[in-house]
């Protein structure tokens, strides 16, 4: 038996799957002042007898993190960085950073140790909490970036992320932009985890807790503290993986997963979610994090409307229930509700709302959703310039080119019935609604498939390699070559799956770089660069059902 619970910013969704069956489902209010006891509220739904000591594993995914992100409601970090020369960093990062000396070159030599006497306002810093911590090439050779931390830590900073341990890949921006975010939702993260396993103890539950990742992969709890940013996008990682389970598209799709705070957007092609090629982007700033191409945008059904002299503004902040249900002021669902797109609750309640702001209501009504309408749109506009203007990687892109062009919308999530109608009238697209949907997110999360990635960069000159996640450098064995370097990878990715008790499963290749080195005009070695991982996904597909609110 499988438990997914998804705990999203209006409702969490609890689902237990046993033999590719939906065994029990289940759809609460959030209460974000107290998220252990709506999480108990939906276990107790969905823990029939005998479940909780049947259980094979249990996998958690939740958009709090991203709505942290969304509103801007996350710790202030300290960024300490050692850019070396000739590379100009600023505006690149969300914060301006403390400059560091120090420096590796691009083979993995460190150039220049810190100069420790030209930081003493760093060493005399009264730290506290987390604090994020990157060097150029440090993935090569990070023992600049151990000295950092370790002074760091003697300054009061409890926890320190590392660029070079949060991601094996050479960018440095999209590096040290990751270890930010790690750090900056570090604390709402632990919470949330702590929170949710104390829930799970109460009820009983002992089996392998994981988190959903934004690749659509899961890891250990435990380990995912230590990797805070891979959680960022694990609400919308669930609903994509819901609908490859529920109802992979035929066709090519767009995806719009309708909560309450955000509405993620994903787009699909030969029944497959697109990964973004170049790793996430947060709040504006490239990340190293492996995810799928989607965005996330502070639309949601409890949004906030604000009245302006231009007309409406819809979110990013979130208001609370809809009158219709028994909130004090209208959001956005009460505009779906009076423009027609839906129906549910008090009707008249919502109509009472919207009149408050002034006008006829159903007009007013219209208004506010063609705004919601007008924001989504320009998103997936964006989405589809972004991803033409990826880079061309393989033939068939050459042949093909990287233009996506959608032929229907897919609708998930409990907002999702009149909002992703109304986007479709929009775009003069077809809208599908799968059965299932109001808990496509649970179901994704419970058949998500656990995952692990890592890099290996070796220097047949040098005569050695290193795997930055391990924070090992190793001598190269002999007859060394790319063949060699995939199975060292290989063989690293499934003792940690191992260690980690993850099941083994297929490993794949993401990337691989080689180079020859040429010193005084002669061939003298190899430089690999290549990553694994061990293959994400959904376990098997499964037929869904509708569940009562």
């Amino acid at each position: 038996m499988l438990l997914g619970i998804d705990v999203g910013g209006t409702f969490t969704d609890a689902v237990v799957i046993d033999n590719q069956e939906i065994l029990a489902q289940a759809k609460v209010p959030t209460n974000h002042e107290d998220v252990l006891q709506c999480v108990l509220a939906a276990l107790d739904k969905v823990l029939l007898d005998g479940v909780a000591q049947n259980l094979q594993r249990v996998v958690i995914s939740s958009t709090i993190v991203t709505n942290a992100l969304t509103e801007n409601k996350i710790d202030p970090v300290f960024l300490a960085v050692m850019t070396g020369p000739g590379m100009n960093v600023k505006g690149k990062f969300p914060v301006e950073p403390h400059y560091v000396s120090g420096y590796v070159d691009h083979r993995g030599k460190i150039t220049a140790q810190i100069d420790w006497t030209k930081h003493r306002d760093l060493l005399n810093t009264k730290g506290s909490g987390v604090c994020a911590v990157s060097g150029k090439f440090a993935v090569r050779q990070p023992q600049n970036e151990y000295l950092l931390e370790y002074e760091l830590k003697k300054c009061g900073y409890k926890k320190v992320f590392l660029g070079s341990e949060l991601s094996g890949e050479l960018n440095f921006v999209r590096r040290t932009n990751s270890a930010y975010f790690a750090a900056a939702v570090y604390k709402v993260f632990e919470k949330f985890c702590q929170k949710v396993q104390l829930a799970l103890e109460n009820r009983g539950i002992t089996t392998s807790v994981h988190i959903l990742k934004a690749d659509g992969g899961t890891l250990p709890l435990k380990v995912a503290l230590e990797q805070p940013v891979e959680t960022v996008f694990t609400g919308p990682a669930a609903s994509v993986l819901g609908i490859e389970a529920l109802a992979a598209p035929e066709v090519n799709s767009i995806s719009l997963d309708v909560g309450g705070t955000t509405t993620d957007i994903a787009f699909w092609e030969n029944g497959l979610p697109l990964m973004a090629k170049r790793g996430a982007s947060i709040n504006g700033y490239p990340t190293a994090v492996r995810a799928f191409h989607m965005r996330s945008i502070g639309i949601g059904g409890d949004s906030k409307i604000t009245k302006t002299i231009d007309g409406y503004q819809v979110g990013p902040e979130r208001e609370g229930s809809a009158a219709a249900i028994g909130g004090s002021v209208a959001t956005l669902s009460d505009a779906l509700i009076v423009a027609g797109y839906v129906s549910f609750g008090e009707p008249a309640k919502s109509l009472e709302a919207i009149a408050k702001l002034g006008g006829n209501p159903v007009i007013e009504a219209r208004k506010i959703v063609e705004s919601a309408v007008a924001q989504i749109t320009a998103t997936i506009k964006d989405m589809l310039v972004e991803w033409a203007k990826q880079p061309v990687y393989t033939v068939d892109d050459v042949i093909r080119g990287t233009e996506f062009e959608p032929a229907q919308l897919i609708g998930v999530g409990g907002g999702s019935l009149g909002l992703v109608k109304a986007v479709g009238e929009a775009m003069a697209l077809p809208v599908e609604i799968p059965q299932g949907a109001m808990v496509a997110n649970a179901i994704g999360a419970a058949l998500a498939r656990p995952t692990l990635s890592a890099g290996l960069r070796a220097d047949t000159t040098d005569g050695y390699y290193i795997i930055p996640e391990s924070g090992r450098r190793e001598r190269l064995p002999s007859g060394f070559g790319q063949r060699v370097a995939e199975k060292l990878l290989a063989d690293w990715l499934h003792k940690q799956a191992a260690d980690w008790q993850l099941q083994g499963q297929e490993v794949e290749l993401i990337s691989c770089e080689h180079f020859r080195t040429i010193h005084s005009y002669y061939d003298t070695g190899d430089i690999f660069n290549l990553r694994m991982q061990l293959k994400p996904g959904i376990l098997h597909k499964i037929v869904g059902r509708e569940v009562e609110l």
